[in-house]
């Protein structure tokens, strides 16, 4: 591992400080802040109202003990869900196996902590992370909702767009030509494009980001992404091998949920200029 790459690589707080507080919440927000985070990730949906909200899951069951999914309610309805109930009772013992490798822990019980609005997020964070915004869901309004909140607070705030889902990528370039995007890939249950095609579909879109999951992340999709002028920005890592694995393959970023645990790695190998040996990644759940 180049001592260039190590001070370059980028750390990105994966749905905040989520190994340590519920993922997409304010607590997970402000103890990445806390731990030293620039950059954050988070999840992005449309809501019944036209509202963007941050959250994840396809369905609000396994993480609010509720029917339905977060474009079937409301954002007032959705602010009311307590996602820190579900982090107490199996989300933190998942996140925190020590088979996993890292060290990072919740302090205490999290609940009640809720789910979070969009806005509401900007108007306490914006001004302290880079924001790494992910499109999820397939609502068209979705792209043109989230730019709206971002240029009601000045469109200055530093952000890149990221998504599986291709057609809100083309909606975002559409609506916003030069914003920074990238693709995600290869999305659960689907092939791994070559380098050569998932390149080509970054190009086609004019994005500046190939971002293949860590299971998927190879030297060739590296090579091929930087001869055409892309970076690379890894994901789904689970354990400290995983993280060596991107930084010696040459991605420039990944996000992960173990913010803290993560730094301490990097600082690590950059003091001593070593690093653990090279391992295949840890599938993700």
């Amino acid at each position: 591992m180049r001592e260039a790459d190590r001070a370059a690589f980028r750390l990105i707080a994966h749905r905040g400080a989520s190994s340590a507080a519920p993922e997409n919440t304010r607590a997970a927000f402000r103890l990445a802040a806390a731990h030293g985070a620039r950059e954050i990730e988070t999840d992005v949906r449309l809501t019944r109202d036209d509202q963007v909200v941050l959250f994840h899951d396809r369905t609000l069951r396994p993480k609010c003990n509720r029917a339905g999914a977060a474009e079937d309610l409301t954002l007032t309805q959705l602010e009311a869900l307590d996602i820190g109930s579900w982090f107490d009772r199996t989300g933190a013992a998942a996140l925190n196996n020590p088979a996993l490798g890292w060290d990072d822990a919740p302090n205490g019980p999290a609940s009640p902590e809720y789910v979070l609005g969009f806005e509401a997020y900007l108007d306490e964070f914006g001004s302290r992370f880079h924001h790494h915004i992910e499109l999820k869901g397939a609502s068209p309004g979705l792209p043109r909702a989230v730019l709206a909140a971002l240029r009601a607070r000045g469109g200055r705030l530093p952000c890149t767009f990221t998504s599986f889902d291709l057609n809100q990528l083309e909606r975002l370039r559409a609506l916003a030509p030069d914003a920074p995007a990238g693709w995600l890939f290869p999305r659960k249950g689907d092939p791994t494009p070559s380098p050569a095609a998932a390149v080509e579909e970054c190009r086609r879109l004019g994005l500046q980001q190939c971002n293949p999951g860590i299971t998927a992340l190879t030297s060739e999709h590296v090579q091929a992404a930087h001869a055409a002028g892309l970076t690379v920005r890894t994901f789904s890592l689970r354990t400290p091998l995983d993280l060596r694995r991107a930084v010696a393959l040459g991605a420039e970023g990944a996000t992960v949920n173990w913010y803290r645990s993560a730094r301490r790695q990097l600082d690590h190998w950059r003091r001593t200029r070593a690093a653990p040996p090279m391992t295949k990644p840890v599938a993700q759940a």
